[in-house]
């Protein structure tokens, strides 16, 4: 995708680029660009449209159509489901369960389900990012008989760590709670499916795939309440009212399908790259530290490395004034990695002085980017920490 000497981008975990299938597939569908809810021939191309795709990324994720709702993304559909259950068992004191490492969007709605009455508990994880299911057995155990959320992240935006969603299943399920899952990272890299892991409640989006911004998704299993977060229609159901997107909702279903079709050709190709950065970074740079190594199972396209005494906000200048595109995780705008909440969950103290770097690769990542991305990262590490 890129020539040499150009800019390399290895922030896919941010957003993919829109990938050119997917923009011939928006191109095709062009004529679908109207509102699906109107009842003349140009509403009724967009309805069917936007079903296609819905019915499309119902079976690349294993459930009915009518179970997959369309949202403005990722955050939408984590609110929906953690602030939905809240408050579709108002006056019933709901639990809402999650690990200490969610994503932003699912920790956000889980405060302001706690301003609403709910009991938030947050369920830690050990160093290697994963989840403690021996707590969470515990806390589920506790008045079990209050309607109650886990959720969960199949795969953590960090640092790539996959949960071990199939126990928290079972447990989820024996204690009779209801389980939603965020599988932003990991739809498209991982075998996502309701068949194989039964959850109740599951979010995506089409941006980590290579769609559109601004369009995604909530699985929602046929029978489980949700109290809708804004109102004045009856698109999707009533549940996420407002004109839709017909056009995102096509993209979204060619990205997936790329996605889901490429997958096992493209992981093992990650997994090299992958470990060909961390050996050229050890190698090459002081005291780096690999985040999640001890996991069970990482994500194949996520590496997140830590530096000590070099200054991070340096750090991502100097990459990306050398044409290098990376991400450093949820670091605080000064360029401090203190703010990080799943580092200082994973028990890693950050400072001004330690830089966390994230490189996350998509389909059209080479050997030749990974070289350059570890080249220029070692002569930066070099450069700032002679002067520390």
């Amino acid at each position: 995708m890129y020539a040499e000497g150009q800019a390399i981008y290895l922030d896919y975990a941010a957003t993919a680029p829109l990938r050119p299938e997917v923009w011939t597939a928006m191109e095709e569908a062009l004529d679908c660009c109207f509102n699906p809810v109107s009842s003349h021939s140009f509403g009724q191309r967009a309805h069917h449209s936007l079903e296609e795709a819905r019915a499309e990324l119902a079976g690349l994720i294993g459930c009915h159509k009518r179970e997959v709702y369309f949202t403005g993304g990722g955050t939408s559909s984590s609110n929906l489901a953690v602030l939905g259950f809240v408050r579709a068992n108002a006056g019933r004191q709901p639990r809402v369960l999650l690990s200490e490492v969610e994503h932003q969007a699912g920790l956000g709605a889980a405060r302001h389900a706690a301003e609403e009455g709910a009991d938030v508990r947050l369920i830690p994880v050990d160093a290697s990012a994963t989840l403690r299911l021996d707590v969470l057995e515990t806390v589920l155990a506790q008045d079990g008989d209050r309607p109650t959320l886990v959720s969960i992240m199949w795969a953590n935006n960090e640092v790539g760590a996959v949960q071990p969603i199939a126990e928290v299943e079972r447990l989820t399920h024996r204690h009779g709670a209801l389980l939603h899952t965020d599988a932003v990272q990991a739809f498209g890299k991982l075998d996502v499916s309701v068949q194989r892991i039964p959850t109740d409640l599951l979010s995506a989006t089409a941006h980590k795939l290579g769609g559109l911004v601004g369009i995604g998704l909530l699985y929602c299993r046929e029978g489980v309440d949700l109290a809708p977060l804004t109102y004045g229609g009856t698109q999707e159901r009533a549940l996420w009212p407002g004109t839709q997107n017909p056009l995102g909702a096509v993209g979204f279903a060619r990205a997936a399908r790329l996605a889901v079709k490429e997958r096992a050709t493209v992981v093992p190709r990650w997994h090299e790259l992958r470990e060909r950065l961390t050996k050229r970074l050890k190698e090459g740079v002081r005291g780096l530290t690999v985040h999640a190594s001890d996991a069970p199972e990482r994500l194949p396209n996520i590496l997140s490395v830590g530096i000590p005494d070099c200054d991070p906000g340096a750090l991502l200048v100097s990459l990306d004034l050398d044409g290098i595109a990376v991400s450093a995780g949820s670091a605080c705008s000064s360029g401090s990695v203190a703010a990080s909440h799943v580092l200082k969950a994973m028990g890693i103290a950050g400072s001004d002085e330690y830089a966390t770097l994230r490189y996350s690769f998509g389909p059209t990542t080479t050997r030749e980017h990974v070289e350059r991305a570890a080249d220029a990262t070692i002569r930066a590490c070099s450069r700032i920490m002679a002067h520390t």
